[in-house]
């Protein structure tokens, strides 16, 4: 083997998980050179035409090809299209990534550089609370982010807190498996912070519903659908309790109920968050409705909902916050099948053996709740992340 062969693509694609939380630019050069590197070894290279042709792909191409097709719609608007190929097309690296994840050791290589980012993520939010300048991190302060109050570090509190919820989970799984007392003692610590972060120092709470599929998967996992029951009560009690004793939680569910009135008296606020998602789905459906079918296309959802929304003296929007919608948006029923077929051989998939049922299943279900609030395919950072998952799966499944 030559020197270029004989280096492992799995280091670089360690490196992109470790930055995956942190910035978007290292992400981008690492996984290329994965993917340069992978394509120089052969046994990547025979493994990367095997996973292209894999059934479990199939949807992928047919959804890809289908989305691709809607360039000739009259609604679709060229530079829009052009943005959400691009973001869709990330999907695609699935089998170039999966055919470096074969073995074990690569796969628990791209797991520990994930957990490795977000150590330095989960240190640096707790340096921000306390009164550090976040500029000594190359991160800038907004009336937002990276402040005490809200001390995200290089992410929107929603990025934050979604894989802070991978993390925790990730780091409990470790803690269950360790026999090195010294390591015990390591993941707890980091379990206890993380939770603190995720639900008393960070806002967001798309974070607390997607933390829900943790109790819930153990509660299943040990007891079935008792313990499903039971896990799903008795975290909807402990987050009943942090209302009254967790001032972040307290603030945030306040802010929420106010703004579920104002829907509710048919005055939703386009400055809330609550508000802008009901605008957001409410013109979304109506649009859809228009074209259930086969959508408007990749560029066509700002033409779109514009009608509706200027009715309503609402601003336009191209992100419905709500993968699915966007999917039913832009191709329809047709995408959203396609969609729904492409992930739930993901989840059948993943059931299929002990490994992936405990590494890949559950965080599957977390982009399965976080995709109902938000468009992961469409942001870079939790899109990647999807594909790392799925190019996992792929490359342990036989």
């Amino acid at each position: 083997m030559s020197f270029l062969q004989r280096i492992n693509p799995a280091w670089f694609l360690a490196g992109a998980a470790f930055f995956l939380p942190i910035k978007p630019a290292p992400v981008n050069l690492l996984v290329l050179l994965a993917c340069v590197f992978a394509v120089l070894n052969k046994q990547c290279r025979g493994a990367i035409l095997h996973f292209c042709v894999r059934k479990e792909l199939i949807p992928l191409w047919l959804l890809l090809g289908f989305l691709a097709s809607t360039y000739i719609y009259a609604s679709n608007e060229v530079s829009a299209y052009s943005e959400f190929i691009s973001k869709y097309g990330r999907l695609a690296l699935i089998p170039i990534l999966a055919s470096v994840l074969l073995t074990p050791e690569n796969r628990r290589l791209i797991g520990q550089g994930f957990l490795a980012g977000m150590v330095i993520v989960l240190v640096l939010s707790y340096a921000i609370w306390l009164g550090v300048d976040p500029s000594l991190f190359g991160s800038k302060a907004t009336d937002m982010y990276a402040i005490p109050s809200n001390p995200t570090v290089f992410k929107s509190h929603i990025t934050h807190n979604f894989f802070l919820v991978i993390a925790i989970y990730l780091w409990v799984v470790c803690l269950a498996k360790s026999e090195n007392s010294l390591f015990k003692f390591f993941y707890t610590l980091l379990c206890l912070i993380g939770l603190v972060n995720l639900f008393g120092m960070i806002d967001g709470r798309t974070g607390w519903l997607v933390f829900m599929v943790i109790p819930l998967y153990f509660g299943y996992q040990k007891l079935g659908l008792k313990g499903f029951l039971l896990a799903g009560f008795i975290f909807v009690s402990l987050l009943v309790s942090a209302y009254f004793l967790v001032d972040n939680i307290h603030d945030r569910f306040s802010t929420t109920w106010l703004e579920i009135q104002q829907v509710l008296q048919g005055q939703p606020q386009k400055e809330t968050s609550i508000g802008e998602r009901v605008m957001y789905l409410t013109a979304s459906w109506f649009a859809f409705l228009n074209a259930p079918l086969f959508g408007h296309g990749l560029g066509g959802i700002q033409g779109a909902v514009q009608p509706l929304v200027e009715v309503a003296g609402w601003p336009t929007f191209y992100n419905p916050h709500n993968q699915f919608l966007m999917f039913m948006l832009q191709g329809g029923v047709i995408a959203l099948i396609l969609y729904l077929w492409f992930f739930g051989v993901a989840v059948y998939r993943s059931t299929q053996s002990a490994w992936s049922h405990t590494y890949v299943l559950p965080l599957l279900m977390m982009y399965l709740v976080g995709n109902l609030l938000n468009s992961f395919h469409f942001d870079f950072a939790e899109s990647m992340g999807f594909v790392f998952l799925y190019a996992v799966l792929l490359g342990n499944t036989k």
